[in-house]
C-alpha cells in the first residue's frame, strides 16, 4: 500500500525525521492495519529548529519510504505522483492535500483501489489560515474538490462521528474513527487532576495548543478573555504551546491589553512534554474556528483537564454542551471559565466525564476498527483480483 500524506521531512547525520504532528505510533500501527506499506514523502533542506517540530523515524522491515525534494515544482511532483500511483496495488490518501488530489485523480485514471482518511476542513482551513491572499482563493477550490473525491470514493475513514461525514457526503464503504494515538492512563492521573483543582489557589492557568501563527486557532481571543477576566478581579495566566513563529502578533495584542507579563509561549514540547504542560494547566482553552477531531483536546481530556471548546467545530462531538461556546464568543467563553474557578465541584464534574470520554478514543479501541475496515478493504481487492 502506497501511503501519500503530504509529509515533511528532513534528514540530519543520515537519520530521517518527520516534521510537523506524525508520529510514529501512526505509522507503526497503521503497519498491522495495511500490512506493508511504503510512504511518499519530501525531503526539506532547510528548516528553523526553534520553530519545527521533528521526531525521528522508527524504521520497519514492513515500512518503506520513498523521498524526494520537497524544493520540486509542482508539475514536477504530480509527475512523481503519477509514477507512483501506477506502480501502487493499492493506496491510503490523507485528505485534503494537493498531493492527495493529484493521487485521487491519477487513482481512479489507472483504476486503483484507495482509501480516504478524512481529517480536514477543507474550506475553513484554508480560509482561516492567515497570510498570503492565495490561501482564501483557493479555499473554494479546494472544499469543491474534497467534496468531489469524497462523493467519488469507495472507502472513506472519517476521524470525526458526524462533522466531516454532514460535510463530504460518500456513498461507499465509511467509518468514523479517530486516528488520535491515545494510550490507555491510570485512574491515578485522574486523581492527580482532582487534587491540582482542589489546591487552595487564586491563579487560574488558561493553555491553547497551535502554532502562534495559526490565526485560526483562537490565540487572539483567548488573550482577550484573559484580558476580561483579569479586569474582573482574577489572577489569570495564559500559556500557548506550539511553534513561536508568529508570536509577536499575538505579544503586540497582550502589550495593547496590558496583560504581556501573563502571556507565554512555550514553543514545541515532546509528547512527555506535552502531557506534563497538560498537568500544569487548569484549563485548555481552544476557540478554533477549525477543528475536526481536536487530538489536542482528546489528549488533555485523557488527563482529565477540563476543556473548552468551539461550537463550529467538531469539538462538540467531544466535549460537553456546557463546555462548548462560539470561537469568537468572548463572553460565553469567559463565563464558563468563571463557572469552573468560583465552583470547583463544576470543575471537578468537568475533568471526570473528560476523562471518561476520552476512553473512547484510546488506540486499542480505534485500533480494531481501523483493521477491520482495512481487512475488508484487502478481502474486496482480493475477490476483484479472483474474479478476473
Amino acid at each position: 500500500m502506497l501511503i501519500i500524506r503530504n509529509e515533511k521531512f528532513v534528514k540530519i547525520n543520515e537519520k530521517i525525521f518527520l516534521m510537523g504532528s506524525s508520529s510514529n505510533e501512526l505509522y507503526l500501527n497503521n503497519i498491522y492495519q495495511m500490512g506493508d506499506i511504503t510512504i511518499l514523502g519530501w525531503l526539506i533542506d532547510n528548516f528553523e529548529e526553534e520553530n519545527s517540530k521533528k521526531i525521528e523515524l522508527l524504521q520497519n522491515d514492513r515500512l518503506h519510504i520513498i523521498l524526494y525534494p520537497d524544493c520540486l515544482p509542482l508539475r514536477k511532483k504530480a509527475k512523481l505522483i503519477k509514477k507512483h500511483v501506477k506502480e501502487a496495488e493499492c493506496l491510503s490518501l490523507k485528505f485534503c492535500f494537493i498531493d492527495s488530489f493529484i493521487a485521487c485523480h491519477y487513482a481512479n485514471r489507472y483504476k486503483k483501489k484507495y482509501v480516504i482518511e478524512s481529517g480536514t476542513d477543507a474550506f475553513k482551513s484554508t480560509w482561516y489560515h492567515g497570510g498570503s491572499i492565495k490561501y482564501k482563493l483557493g479555499a473554494i477550490p479546494y472544499e469543491m474538490l474534497t467534496k468531489y473525491y469524497h462523493w467519488k470514493a469507495e472507502n472513506v475513514i472519517y476521524v470525526s462521528k458526524k462533522y466531516l461525514q454532514n460535510k463530504y457526503r460518500s456513498t461507499g464503504n465509511q467509518i468514523g474513527c479517530s486516528d488520535t494515538v491515545l494510550m490507555d492512563v491510570s485512574d491515578d492521573i485522574l486523581q492527580n487532576r482532582i487534587k491540582r483543582i482542589e489546591l487552595d489557589k487564586t491563579k487560574i492557568v488558561l493553555g491553547l495548543i497551535g502554532a502562534a501563527r495559526a490565526e485560526y486557532r483562537g490565540h487572539d481571543i483567548l488573550i482577550r478573555t484573559a484580558s476580561a477576566l483579569v479586569d474582573k478581579g482574577y489572577d489569570i495566566e495564559v500559556r500557548f504551546l506550539g511553534s513561536k513563529k508568529g508570536k509577536e502578533k499575538r505579544s503586540s495584542l497582550a502589550n495593547s491589553l496590558k496583560i504581556q507579563d501573563k502571556v507565554y509561549f512555550d514553543g514545541y514540547k515532546d509528547k512527555k512534554g506535552v502531557y506534563e504542560w497538560i498537568d500544569n494547566i487548569d484549563i485548555l482553552v481552544m476557540p478554533t474556528l477549525a477543528e475536526t477531531l481536536g487530538r489536542a483536546v482528546i489528549e488533555a481530556m485523557s488527563l482529565g483537564c477540563p476543556v473548552i471548546g468551539s461550537s463550529e467545530t467538531a469539538l462538540s462531538e467531544q466535549l460537553g454542551s456546557d463546555c462548548i461556546a462560539s470561537a469568537r464568543d468572548i463572553k460565553a467563553i469567559s463565563l464558563i471559565i468563571e463557572h469552573m474557578i468560583l465552583d470547583r465541584e463544576y470543575m471537578k464534574y468537568c475533568a471526570y466525564e473528560n476523562f471518561y470520554r476520552a476512553k473512547k478514543y484510546n488506540s486499542n479501541v480505534t485500533n480494531k476498527e481501523r483493521k477491520k475496515f482495512y481487512d475488508e478493504f484487502y478481502m474486496r481487492i482480493k475477490a476483484e483480483k479472483q474474479e478476473k
